[in-house]
């Protein structure tokens, strides 16, 4: 019976030891690698290893990972809003009248009803017109320069001085053109019109000069 013993412990030992290594293997198995990115390893669960089924689903399977999408926002583009407040006097046309301060060759020197007018090319540049009705009509162009002076928190125009040179068109003598220095300040007037005070000098004679006073009102237009 002893030899019997020996062998029986012999088998019982190497089974023990056979079924201790598959089941080390299997672990190894079941262990998931990292290095498959986007997939997960599923294991079937211990209640389906219990059920009668005779199906092997002892294995591990690897299932895709579907990656999410967000969705992008809209980029919305960004339109500068211009306060209208800020562009105010850049071109206008309007009334007012001519004060005469000195000479008598044109009707600077005189007083008319004058039409004014504005056209603002840019910020700093303008042409400043005027139209006076007296003994005789007479327009006066000016290419300005403008000084706008702003409100340092809304940018808003408060004030514009200008100084110029330009022309000074008569009738008489097929429409003669003198010399012509003008300066004034325009000042808005929230939000449709703008005043303007001009000193305009003239010069119809080498040692004679004409000097008005062009006090009036435009109504602000968009041109540029």
């Amino acid at each position: 019976m002893q030899p019997n013993l020996a062998k029986l412990f012999f088998w019982l030992f190497g089974f023990t030891a056979s079924s201790l290594l598959c089941s080390g293997l299997s672990a190894q198995a079941q262990t998931p690698d990292s290095a498959y990115y986007g997939y997960i390893t599923v294991t079937p669960s211990d209640s389906a290893q219990s059920s009668g089924s005779t199906t092997d689903n002892t294995q591990p399977t690897l299932v895709l990972v579907q990656p999410q999408t967000v969705a992008a926002t809209p980029e919305v583009a960004q339109v500068p809003v211009v306060n209208p407040l800020k562009i105010l006097g850049r071109s206008y046309i309007g009334v007012g009248g001519n004060i005469g301060l000195d000479g008598e060759e044109t009707n600077l020197g005189e007083g008319s009803v004058v039409i004014v007018s504005k056209a603002g090319f840019a910020e700093n540049f303008s042409l400043h017109n005027a139209v006076m009705f007296g003994d005789e009509t007479t327009t006066s162009v000016t290419l300005s320069l403008n000084f706008p002076i702003k409100t340092p928190v809304t940018g808003q125009t408060i004030v514009i001085p200008f100084v110029g040179g330009g022309v000074l068109l008569q009738p008489d003598d097929d429409w003669k053109a003198d010399p012509l220095v003008s300066g004034g300040v325009d000042i808005p007037i929230p939000p449709r019109f703008t005043g303007t005070v001009r000193v305009n000098v003239a010069f119809p004679e080498a040692d004679e000069t004409d000097l008005g006073l062009v006090l009036g009102v435009g109504y602000n237009l968009k041109l540029f």
